[in-house]
């Protein structure tokens, strides 16, 4: 029962036994490539990373923004020009405070010349005082010294009683008036003076105020460097949330990545890049390198989106990059095996 007869040439069918151990090595093989292959995806080790978007900018950036709400009166910066700290970019309209200001320093310069002539007048009493001391001083000497010579006379019987009498009224009369001038309060005119200085003061302190309010008009460039102009005009209100200009200063250029919070923790400062940049797209993308020199430590949000702020070294290879230009760039934090990349296992 066991012998398969058959009228045809070629090779004889399996048996059930030599097909079933046919089966049973055909499993034994898949399994080995399956093991082979799932310890050799642990075993590959591939470079891990995150993606980032961001734009290039120089090492020094701001944005300018109008300190208070007004109306744009005059525009002094424009797109391109370069400009040094401090300088004026934007002058607001002021016509109020600017009459305030007017106002306040023409009260401290009433005060001022009130209170210089408050001072030659008080200097010259004094001066005329001091006259009349002297003057009174000699008139007090020589009726003392004739009253003295009176009373010898008088001794001797020589003069009448009643020239004495006048002599001795005379003396009173000069050392009263003496007393008079010394014992006079200086110290009523320089009580008048500090009176005066301190409204001189304060009426300065209010023109200072004025002038800080005049000043925060004046939209000032924090930084040196090339600036961007937004879109505004002359007439327009503008708020402490507008962006006015942008600043680029420095030589050296950076990219500023966003990194998401979930991949925040990943990223660390030395870690390699690569980007490609949106002015520099087409058949063939060039990739430019660098590494995260600082993370800022805040998580910021734009909308739904939350995000830590990654600036990174920029290397221009020699081809000229606007600041601005938007990049996607892919971050490494290290290395990690085939089957958790492949997958996305953290």
């Amino acid at each position: 029962m066991g012998n398969i007869q058959t009228t045809r040439a070629g090779e004889l069918p399996l048996t059930s036994k030599e097909r079933r151990l046919l089966l049973r090595r055909q499993f034994t093989i898949s399994g080995l490539i399956a093991v082979l292959t799932v310890v050799a995806g642990f075993a590959i080790r591939v470079n891990q990373y995150v993606l980032a978007g961001g734009h290039v900018t120089t090492e020094h950036y701001a944005e300018v923004r109008s300190p208070t709400v007004g109306t744009v009166a005059e525009i002094v910066g424009q797109s391109g020009q370069t400009v040094t700290q401090g300088e004026i970019l934007v002058r607001l309209s002021c016509a109020e405070e600017r009459a305030t200001l007017d106002e306040a320093r023409s009260q401290v310069q009433k005060a001022e010349a009130e209170l210089n002539r408050r001072e030659a007048e008080i200097v010259e009493q004094k001066r005329r005082l001091n006259e009349d001391i002297a003057v009174s001083t000699l008139r007090m000497h020589n009726a003392t010294s004739r009253l003295a010579r009176t009373r010898e006379l008088f001794a001797k019987g020589l003069v009448a009683g009643t020239l004495m009498e006048d002599d001795q009224l005379k003396e009173a009369l000069a050392k009263a008036e003496f007393m008079s001038l010394t014992n006079r309060d200086l110290s009523v005119f320089d009580k008048e003076l500090t009176v005066l200085r301190r409204e001189f003061e304060a009426r300065r302190e209010v023109a200072a105020r004025a002038e800080v309010n005049v000043r925060a008009k004046e939209i000032h460039a924090p930084i040196a460097g090339q600036i961007v102009r937004y879109e505004f005009v002359v007439g327009e209100l503008v708020r402490p949330d507008t962006v006015m200009y942008e600043i680029f200063g420095g030589d050296k250029k950076i990219i500023k990545l966003r990194v998401l919070e979930r991949h925040a923790t990943k990223v660390a400062v030395g870690n390699r890049y690569v980007a490609k940049l949106g002015s520099y797209r087409g058949l063939k993308s060039i990739w430019f390198e660098g590494q995260v020199e600082y993370l800022r430590n805040v998580i910021q949000s734009d909308g739904q989106s939350t995000y830590r702020v990654a600036y990174c070294s920029f290397d221009t290879m020699g081809h000229s990059v606007p600041p601005g230009a938007t990049a996607e760039a892919k971050i490494y934090c290290g290395r990690t095996c085939l089957w958790f990349f492949l997958f996305g296992v953290d």
